[in-house]
């Protein structure tokens, strides 16, 4: 086989180099790479995957996947992958009309297994390379080396058929080829189809020529190569006309499968008029993406325990799934954590189906099944008479917010109903929403409303959670719920309405739940009064978990006989936005009597806060979720970040990034979660460890000479810091998120300076959750989000086609955090 001059190969890598230069598109990135058992190395290139296809874009040659030995002299190719090939009706250029104009026949037609990639080459002393998409050799940024795993599995291949590895590394040196294949292994990595013990190994479904130009051998000569080294062979076959091919793929893309197999779909092989290969492929849609669905609905509820998801296609057959799954995940850890790592997941599925009496393609098939589907299509803009409505009161002590309730539901006595946060005197704090969502349950009620101060952001966020968790629990899938926010005191109208409750509750006396000024005496409700307005936070509609509500009602409490007034408001603002809710306001006088009817309600529960009899006088021992480093000064750290990423050098798109922050879409205060109490429960031993650590150090701090609620709910600052850099930025549709760099032992005395003794980071990835992009979607995610970029992507520079992003922050400056512990 020819080789490539030195000469075309060092202008290939000048221009790769100058492509190193470019702000943005078609800029090439180069990574160094030490291949295994030898003194040689090679540069890793790859583009940013939207650059590919592009008309405006040129690049120095298309392949994805590309190495060059380092060589200033002879720089060759040593391993190539193929150009990149789009899906049907990607591109322009894969539209069945293009291809009908402007491609030759016979089509060959390749089976696409579901693996991940791996390039097989060799030097000229018969020394394999073996490589990933875009590394090769030893690493130490990520748990789950690819190209390793490959190149094992192929040595116990050749092993197996009594060949030397030399024996394939100078065979393909000769050829000046390299061997793809697709790595397909369960006990590695699972996908979406299963293989498992003989289906396992190395499926060869290609042989490139190490040359810029685009070179692939036929796959008859792949298939003998395959069988000579003991690879696994692809299933081929040849359609020699365009229309043939379209009618045979579409035939099999509506059953899902090939020869009752399920696959993933295939590649087709031609050529263009001009003579040059090209490839395109035929991906099916069905049931991988409801198998994916599935995969990413039980990833969600392991890191979140909540059964909320996005999806717009198979709700019910995704909620079936989960009602199965749920009870299996709550019951093993070890399940959870080994599916975390993509193992088990094409198990727990099969599991799933058998239950369930169904293949996949059978459910999508099932015109029951369907029609189940078409009623749980919600159309969440739509507002019938079949929609139901939460409001959710944002006050403080004293604005009147049950009085307002209470007029309003003495309006509507068959169709409103009202829920007290006060009267609920058990341990289980959802019971709240669970009450709520009993009553919205019936036939009759239309909306209730959900009584509580929800004066901070995470109460509120609490009710979202609730609602998405329990809500499938007692409404039907298909029943829609409008969310009101009842806005009763904004911001600037605090330190003038502060007064104005305080004596509104003084002169309530011992007519509520919980807040007893007669007996309790005044000074008591006065901090407990003072301790809700110091912690209000005012509902901001541009920010999470405020952005969910559906509609914001702003209030004022300031006038006489305000909770009157604001209920006229209420009526007024739903019958505006939601006549089905509210078709026309009652009259005055039926107003008035509603509100004197409420007026004379007397609570019939007594609910204990602060001290009990039970605990007075002794020591109160906190529990605490986890440990932090809070960053103080959540406005300027926010700032410096924007900063930070308004300025870095990259071709990556950082454009979503910078708009969450222009939108206020951050985080009202951000930490990097050291130690929870779940990995010090079910951890690994070192985790445990560092758990045992933190609460060794921080005894004292957990300690309280009297039962007290207020200390079981604030956060406790201590007298240690972090010091961290931030070392990228990783965000997708969801969420951004920032990796930090910290020290092994990364707590600090704020007194001595000294690093406290085995205290770190128990986190795989240190990370503070900066902004939440999509409603419904919990700052945990951001550990989902950082294990995937980790094992998938290496934290890696670029905009990847899964959806994820990641930007590399070089010059950090040094930030500080305070270690805390939360309640």
């Amino acid at each position: 086989m020819v080789f490539e001059t030195a000469e075309d190969s060092k202008k290939l890598v000048k221009e790769l180099e100058a492509a190193t230069l470019l702000p943005k598109r078609g800029r090439s990135y180069k990574h160094k790479c030490q291949i295994k058992n030898t003194n040689k190395e090679v540069f890793s290139w790859k583009f940013n995957e939207w650059d590919y296809g592009k008309n405006n874009i040129k690049l120095p040659l298309n392949a994805r996947g590309l190495f060059t030995l380092d060589d200033p002299e002879n720089p060759r190719i040593v391993a190539r992958g193929y150009d990149k090939f789009f899906n049907i009706n990607e591109v322009s250029t894969t539209k069945w009309d293009w291809l009908a104009a402007n491609t030759l026949g016979p089509y060959e037609v390749t089976v696409k297994e579901n693996g991940c990639i791996i390039f097989v080459s060799g030097l000229e002393d018969g020394s394999l390379v073996v490589c990933s998409k875009h590394s090769t050799g030893e690493r130490d940024d990520t748990d789950r080396n690819h190209s390793m795993a490959g190149e094992n599995f192929l040595k116990r291949q050749l092993e197996s058929y009594g060949l030397e590895p030399r024996e394939l590394g100078l065979a393909l040196f000769n050829m000046n080829a390299t061997a793809v294949a697709e790595y397909c292994d369960d006990s590695f990595e699972e996908h979406i189809l299963e293989y498992t013990k003989d289906a396992a190994g190395l499926y060869l479904h290609g042989i490139n020529i190490n040359k810029r130009v685009f070179q692939t051998l036929p796959m008859n000569e792949v298939h003998d190569f395959a069988l000579a080294y003991g690879f696994k062979t692809i299933e081929y076959f040849t359609k020699h006309d365009i229309t043939t091919l379209r009618q045979f793929l579409e035939e099999c893309a509506s059953v899902g499968s090939y020869r009752n197999k399920e696959i993933e779909g295939f590649v087709v092989r031609c050529k263009l008029r001009d003579g040059s290969a090209f490839f395109f492929k035929f991906k099916f849609e069905e049931p991988y993406l409801m198998y994916r669905q599935w995969r990413e609905a039980t990833k969600k509820y392991i890191t979140t325990k909540s059964r909320v998801f996005s999806f717009k296609k198979h709700r019910f057959i995704t909620n079936k799934y989960l009602d199965f799954v749920i009870p299996i995940l709550d019951a093993d850890p070890k399940i959870c954590e080994e599916y975390m790592r993509d193992s088990g997941i094409i198990k727990l599925r099969k599991v799933f189906l058998e239950d369930y009496g169904l293949t996949g393609m059978e459910i999508l098939n099932s015109e029951v099944i369907q029609q189940l589907e078409l009623q749980n299509a919600i159309d969440y803009n739509k507002v019938d008479e079949n929609t139901k409505f939460l409001l959710f009161p944002v006050a403080t002590i004293g604005c009147g917010k049950t009085t307002t309730a209470l007029t309003i539901r003495n309006l509507f006595p068959e169709t409103w109903s009202h829920v007290q946060n006060d009267d609920i005197t058990g341990k289980d704090k959802s019971l709240l929403m669970k009450r709520s969502l009993e009553l919205l349950a019936k036939d009759n009620i239309k909306a209730v409303v959900t009584d509580r101060n929800n004066h901070q952001f995470r109460e509120r966020k609490q009710l979202f959670e609730w609602f998405e968790e329990l809500k499938e629990k007692y409404l039907p899938y298909d029943c829609n719920v409008k969310i009101v926010a009842l806005s009763f005191l904004p911001y600037e109208d605090i330190d003038a309405t502060s007064r104005l409750t305080i004596k509104r509750v003084m002169a309530r006396g011992d007519r509520h739940q919980s807040i007893k000024v007669d007996s309790d005496g005044e000074k008591k409700v006065l901090g407990i009064m003072r301790g809700f307005l110091k912690r209000y936070q005012p509902v901001a509609p541009d920010r999470d978990p405020d952005n969910m509500f559906d509609l914001v009602i702003n209030l004022q409490v300031r006038d006489t006989d305000s909770s009157l007034i604001n209920a006229k408001e209420i009526l007024r603002e739903l019958n505006h936005h939601y006549p089905v809710l509210v078709p026309s306001i009652p009259p005055a006088e039926d107003i008035k009597a509603a509100f004197d009817k409420s007026l004379l309600y007397t609570p019939t529960t007594t609910k204990k806060i602060g001290k009990s009899s039970s605990s007075e006088g002794k020591a109160f021992k906190l529990k605490p979720s986890y440990f932090s480093a809070n960053i103080e000064g959540p406005q300027s750290f926010i700032k410096a970040i924007c900063d930070l990423v308004s300025r870095v050098e990259t071709s990556t798109d950082v454009s979503s990034v910078i708009k969450a922050f222009e939108e206020n879409k951050a985080q009202p205060e951000f930490h990097i979660t050291l130690c929870h109490v779940a990995t010090g429960k079910r951890g690994t031993q070192k985790q445990k460890d560092i758990w045992c650590e933190f609460n060794k150090r921080y005894n004292h701090l957990l300690v309280k000479g009297e039962g007290n609620q207020t200390f079981q709910n604030t956060l406790i600052k201590t007298n240690d810091k972090v010091e961290f850099k931030v070392k990228s930025v990783v965000w997708d549709s969801s969420i951004v998120t920032l990796v930090a760099e910290l020290p092994e032992n990364c707590v600090l005395d704020r007194t001595t300076g000294k690093a406290a003794p085995r205290l770190s980071c128990a986190n795989e990835v240190a990370h503070i959750t900066i902004a939440l992009l999509q409603p419904g979607v919990k700052p945990f995610y951001s550990n989902t989000l950082c294990q995937k970029m980790q094992q998938e992507h290496g934290f890696e520079e670029g905009n990847f086609d899964d959806g994820t992003n990641c930007v590399v922050i070089h010059e950090s400056p040094v930030f500080e955090a305070t270690v805390s512990i939360n309640p």
